[in-house]
């Protein structure tokens, strides 16, 4: 009989232990959950980018993704129709992305494209 209330109280601790880290996951998750609109609008708001598209190709090392290589020295994986010679503008705190490609100009909204990836 003794018996039950010393398990009982060793099971006390890990009780309470189990509960603070399932409220700090619950809360993560729900502040991750709740804000990740607004950290993906503060990243993409705050790129900078006037470059022009030099290269495009597979980079084994990524697991055969598509890369693109920009003529400021930067690289990232292929996200939207670049080609090789597109000019791009993008400047600091503007969602649109501008393309300049021969005689035309297109118009990437970096919004749009990060509400059709989630």
């Amino acid at each position: 009989m003794d018996n039950n209330n010393f398990n009982l109280s060793d099971k006390k601790p890990m009780i309470v232990f189990l509960l603070i880290f399932g409220s700090i996951v619950f809360l993560i998750v729900f502040y991750l959950n709740h804000d990740s609109d607004n950290i993906t609008k503060k990243q993409l708001l705050k790129i900078n980018r006037h470059t022009k598209v030099i290269d495009i190709y597979v980079n084994k090392n990524e697991h055969n993704f598509l890369y693109v290589k920009f003529s400021n020295g930067s690289e990232k994986i292929m996200e939207t129709s670049y080609q090789i010679g597109d000019s791009i503008s993008k400047s600091k705190g503007d969602s649109i992305e501008y393309i300049f490609r021969g005689d035309s100009i297109i118009q990437n909204n970096l919004f749009e494209t990060a509400r059709k990836d989630d």
